[in-house]
């Protein structure tokens, strides 16, 4: 989400002198860290980490974790762009504290958990997707999929999918299960959007949110894609699926005040439900049994947060994630959270 969750004039400038490079490379090439990222002021103290002595830096540049944290197995993972980190939190709790920070990225955007717990980081500002074992903040792998990878998810057989947020290039790289050498990319340049976010349904379809309002999906193994045609979009962001197999698409209205939550049937292009999420809501995930949904909401210009809806409830918001953020991107839950 990094040159598209920018704003959009940042995000055109950015990969109009991208692009340049790629065509005659065939891949991504060049370019620094977004302008949106903002140093982060440090204060650093030390806290005992199973046994050990660990610094701890509330927004700052050192991670940190706390013993609850690494025994806890209900999380919420957060990536904020301006605190540059990702801010680790207790699941089923409103408006939790901090208990645990990965810095060492590079402007996170998009998260991915796997079945394991495992979380995947995008580094939109750099090139590379980073994976941390639970309990962890140092990386255990180093995906290289090319300039402003902005979201990345895992699927239930571990093949991962990276997407990279540039329009005309090779937009989404493929994994096999435990390998950093890709097998399968796909170039998105016909569809004259870049890529934000992605999700796969139960036959492994893989489903793509563009910048040009459009969802596009792609069949397991497959280069070319379908537009869904799905109506009311501005800038679809997040996507996922509820527990009835219905599409869930955040729409970013660009307007910095209002964006929605929209759920489209199965087979159908206007949706069935549509409901405020937020000023910006970007990246959504779902809880174990799909109970509970999380929406990250940057809200350029005041401070963003995540919000939290429950199903059982008509999708009312039940809580709120916002201490510690600033800019939040991205956000994942380990596999037992709700």
């Amino acid at each position: 989400m990094a040159l598209g969750s920018k704003s959009p004039y940042l995000r055109l400038a950015l990969a109009g002198s991208i692009l340049s490079g790629c065509a005659a490379s065939g891949g991504l090439s060049g370019g620094g860290a977004p302008s949106g990222a903002q140093p982060a002021v440090s204060k650093t103290t030390q806290v005992a980490t199973f046994g050990v002595l660990a610094k701890l830096t509330i927004h700052g540049t050192s991670s940190w974790i706390s013993p609850d944290a690494g025994r806890h197995q209900k999380l919420v993972y957060v990536s904020d762009q301006n605190v540059n980190a990702v801010e680790i939190y207790k699941a089923n709790v409103n408006n939790p504290t901090p208990i645990g920070q990965i810095t060492g990225v590079s402007t996170p955007d998009g998260l991915g958990m796997d079945k394991r717990g495992n979380l995947y980081v995008s580094n939109a500002g750099g090139t590379t997707v980073t994976v941390y074992k639970p309990g962890h903040t140092s990386p255990f792998r180093t995906y290289s999929p090319g300039q402003n990878p902005v979201n990345v998810i895992v699927g239930s057989d571990d093949r991962v999918y990276i997407a990279l947020g540039l329009e005309g290039c090779i937009c989404i790289v493929e994994y096999p299960p435990h390998s950093t050498t890709s097998d399968l990319t796909i170039q998105l340049g016909s569809t004259h959007g870049s890529p934000m976010d992605l999700a796969l349904d139960t036959s492994n379809n893989l489903y793509v949110t563009l910048t040009n309002g459009t969802v596009y999906e792609f069949a397991p193994g497959q280069t070319t894609g379908t537009n869904l045609g799905l109506a009311g979009l501005t800038n679809p962001r997040g996507i996922g699926f509820d527990r009835k197999g219905e599409i869930v698409v955040a729409n970013d209205t660009l307007n910095f005040v209002q964006g929605y939550i929209q759920i489209y049937k199965p087979g159908k292009t206007q949706y069935s439900k549509q409901f405020v999420a937020g000023p910006q809501p970007f990246q959504l995930t779902f809880g174990r049994a799909h109970q509970f949904m999380y929406v990250a909401n940057v809200s350029y210009g005041t401070s963003g947060y995540v919000a939290i809806f429950q199903a059982g409830h008509g999708w009312a918001q039940t809580g709120t994630i916002s201490q510690g953020l600033q800019q939040p991107l991205g956000v994942a839950l380990s596999p037992k959270a709700l």
